[in-house]
């Protein structure tokens, strides 16, 4: 679907960056297919659109939690307390009840136990308050829901069969999004997968590369 107005309206964008390239591409072509071609559409770039927009939504949540995390940390301590251990010495950091129990093992330490679990538990107290204050649990939640939600996606857009190059560069644009540890990444094989990407993008008028007879 790809014609050749795309090489002369594309943006500054050059192969040094595929994905977001793609990403303009694909956009252009869905956009193209839902003018053109009234009630035809490519299975694979509907489930890429619905990805995408998943995909951002989790970085939006995952960026608000880790941003209220470091708010409710600067608010209050997390709920742990310091131990002296009974059999060796030293002394453990822990964080229930129950690690409590382990450490502090036989009714000598009966009174140690009460204590720990005591000021455990109203740190707790003082952590679920600000907690409640921040929202950080909330955005939390909601960060792990968007993520279930775009692994769904994902995976159905990967089972969805490319039968055009447009449907095979959006399905790779997805392997390098979710997986490439960054967009200029020199660990195989996400240099080779970013050429094969930019092969894509070629073929359908992007951009010429050096050397190849178009």
């Amino acid at each position: 679907m790809a014609d050749s107005e795309n090489s002369r309206t594309l943006p500054a964008i050059t192969c040094r960056n595929p994905l977001q390239t793609t990403e303009w591409f694909l956009a252009r072509n869905i956009a193209d297919q839902e003018r053109r071609v009234a009630g035809v559409r490519d299975v694979v770039l509907i489930r890429w659109k619905a990805w995408m927009l998943a995909f951002r939504e989790l970085g939006h949540r995952s960026c608000e939690q880790q941003e209220l995390e470091s708010t409710l940390f600067a608010m209050v301590p997390a709920a742990r307390v310091e131990i002296q251990l009974a059999d060796h010495g030293g002394v453990a950091v822990v964080s229930t009840i129950k690690e409590i129990q382990d450490k502090l093992r036989g009714v000598n330490f009966a009174d140690a136990r009460a204590n720990a679990a005591a000021e455990l538990l109203a740190k707790r107290r003082r952590w679920d308050a600000a907690d409640l204050s921040v929202g950080y649990s909330r955005a939390k939640q909601a960060e792990s829901e968007a993520s279930i939600v775009e692994e769904q996606l994902a995976a159905e857009l990967s089972e969805a069969p490319a039968m055009s190059t447009v449907a095979a560069a959006a399905k790779l644009h997805c392997i390098l999004k979710r997986g490439a540890p960054r967009s200029d990444s020199e660990e195989f094989p996400w240099p080779q997968l970013s050429a094969m990407l930019i092969d894509l993008l070629a073929m359908n008028g992007v951009f010429s590369l050096p050397g190849r007879d178009r």
